[in-house]
């Protein structure tokens, strides 16, 4: 793959195509083991010699408005009953935008630039319609309490939708275009979608702790290495997760599968916002216990007050599934939430209602860590405690325990390994070591620590690969084969590929030679991958190169450009590019949909310069 430098003379140093990114839509999560084992540094690893505990504190008063103004010596940390002193203290307010973008001109065609088109506000939030565990009658009445969620989301939350059907499946990736977001709920496929009803919940997994569970694990590792914190928010009708690994009724194996999971959870920043989507139901039909003993349970088990987050009482008529739900069910749902640091909504038919309040609630927080004065980690659950040092009304939501787990007790794939299973053992180990893994993945956020722009064009008509490039391809998961035992592989048949060119325009004030320590020269990374409309990589590239020592003149920014070319095979839908300054880490992102447009001789010349 030719591969060079237009504005400088400069050697790009092609690094081997390991697969940057994996299918979310392939509907075969990867191993719990090859997951757990990734180390995916989600803000502070447990597995460095400071062993740091990352926690998130949502805090509100009577009316379940966020209390702003809190200090570090406002907090008081416990360990299981031990004090712990607090390293790192910041608080993230999501009702401020993050990152207002500047006006651009109209851009030429096909070029594109990693602006959002309107203001960033708050954490990432991700839909998980978990439609295997939700009855069909509710999906039904789900359907356009969804719509109604995005209709009136706030402009600038970004948001992506993941649907459990027949597998995982990742439907839209991050966005903030909320009709964007509209239209993949609505759309009905080829690729990727949500189907108006999905029937078959027995036949994948309804009710199976081990298939949520490889989901979640799944989710983690899909959202490690994105940094800040994540709300998941899981929309069904039934939670299969258990109480947790300390239930004495929980198999050993069962414990240590849950156990991982939460840890995965907890590297990530992911807090679980479990929304049953089946509303109000009715107690007296099926005998439970009374709806305020009911409700002085669950409350003990999230650490809030009864119905003080929009949970109808039980007793309220009018549900859409009639009696399927138990008190033990929304203990379950109150576990998960007080366990991951989020909240469980129930018990209310407008449940568009809930999922705002489930924004709302994860969207300003205080961040705090410290570093456990337990040093034995053992794989014991660690309770944690977080009161304010002056008595008040206000409640405080927050993870309430997490599994001390050390590196070598990570589980890993053991005996012979499969060529899958060894590709993605390639792909966390890399991912756990370089954030751009991270970003470079199908769907993930886009970012704009470094400013660029690209001209993607066509070059040429698609021709057969060569016996070469099919060897490259083998390492992209969409090429991915099964090797039988004692069975020699089979090359690839040969398929088309198309070429696309992409002419990078990098402005920045930090590139220039003078700003940087000791004069050091920029390196910068340039990736691209190609994916096909199920979220697979098809092929992907990585190269470096170094821009001149005084790059700009008069102080003006550093301008300058690259130009990679990447053979695509077929049915790929979108191209997503990064650039990264490997000496800072500030990276830029984006993803641009195919076909590309038509362009005139003229504008693709010049998309060239």
């Amino acid at each position: 793959m030719l591969v060079r430098y237009l504005a400088f003379s400069a050697t790009l140093l092609a690094v081997p195509a390991v697969a940057m990114a994996q299918s979310t839509a392939a509907g075969q999560p990867a191993t719990n083991g090859s997951q757990d084992a990734s180390g995916i540094p989600g803000g502070y690893v447990f597995r460095q010699d400071v062993r740091r505990v990352p926690v998130d504190i949502v805090v509100t008063d009577k009316q379940g408005n966020m209390v702003k103004g809190l200090k570090k010596d406002d907090f008081i940390v416990k360990e299981d009953g031990t004090d712990q002193q607090v390293l790192t203290f910041d608080f993230e307010d999501g009702t401020v935008p993050a990152f207002v973008p500047p006006k651009l001109s109209p851009l030429p065609t096909n070029t594109f630039v990693n602006l959002p088109s309107e203001p960033e506000q708050g954490p990432l939030y991700v839909l998980y319609y978990d439609m295997v565990n939700t009855l069909p009658q509710d999906q039904a009445a789900f359907h356009q309490e969804l719509l109604n969620f995005v209709d009136k989301a706030a402009p600038g939350t970004r948001i992506a939708l993941f649907g459990n059907m027949a597998g995982l499946h990742l439907i839209q990736g991050f966005t903030s275009d909320h009709a964007a977001l509209r239209g993949a709920i609505n759309y009905q496929g080829p690729g990727p979608h949500l189907p108006k009803m999905f029937l078959y919940g027995e036949n994948y997994g309804r009710e199976d702790m081990g298939a949520a569970i490889s989901n979640f694990n799944f989710l983690a590792e899909y959202l490690g290495g994105i940094p800040g914190r994540k709300n998941l928010i899981w929309l069904a009708g039934k939670f299969p997760m258990p109480f947790g690994p300390t239930n004495p009724q929980a198999a050993p194996a069962d414990m240590d599968i849950v156990k991982h999971c939460f840890a995965a959870l907890m590297r990530s920043e992911i807090a679980v916002y479990p929304i049953d989507v089946k509303g109000v139901v009715l107690w007296e039909e099926r005998g439970a216990s009374p709806a305020g003993d009911a409700a002085a349970d669950m409350s003990s088990a999230a650490g809030t007050s009864p119905n003080d987050q929009g949970n109808a009482t039980p007793q309220a008529t009018g549900g859409m599934s009639g009696a399927s739900i138990t008190s033990i069910d929304q203990q379950q749902e109150d576990y998960i939430a007080s366990a991951t640091g989020g909240h469980a909504y129930y018990s209310n038919n407008a449940v568009s209602t809930l999922m705002e309040k489930a924004v709302e609630n994860g969207e300003s927080y205080y961040t705090i860590s410290y570093s456990p004065t337990n040093a034995n980690f053992d794989g014991s659950e660690r309770k944690i405690q977080i009161t304010l040092t002056k008595k008040s009304p206000y409640t405080l939501s927050y993870r309430r325990l997490y599994y001390a787990i050390a590196e070598d007790a990570l589980p890993e794939v053991k005996g012979k390994k499969s060529k899958e299973e060894i590709e993605q053992a390639r792909f966390v180990a890399a991912k756990a070591q370089d954030t751009l893994y991270a970003n470079i993945e199908h769907g993930a956020p886009m970012l704009h620590d470094l400013l660029f722009s690209a001209h993607l064009a066509t070059e040429g008509r698609p021709q057969m690969a060569t016996a070469a490039q099919m060897m490259e391809l083998q390492d992209s998961p969409a090429f991915f084969r099964t090797r039988k035992k004692d069975q020699p592989v089979k090359p690839l048949p040969p398929v088309k590929l198309q070429k696309y060119r992409i002419d990078y325009g990098v402005i920045d004030p930090q590139l220039k030679g003078q700003g940087r320590q000791k004069g050091a020269p920029a390196i910068l990374e340039f990736a691209a991958a190609a994916y096909d409309a199920d979220g697979r990589l098809l092929n992907s590239m990585l190269n470096e190169g170094m821009p001149p020592a005084e790059a700009g003149k008069d102080g003006e920014p550093a301008a300058f450009h690259a130009q990679q070319e990447l053979e695509v095979p077929p049915g790929a839908a979108s191209i997503r590019v990064a650039v990264r300054d490997k000496a800072t880490n500030r990276t830029g992102t984006m993803e641009v949909p195919l076909p590309l447009k038509a362009e005139s001789p003229t504008q693709a010349e010049n998309g060239n310069r």
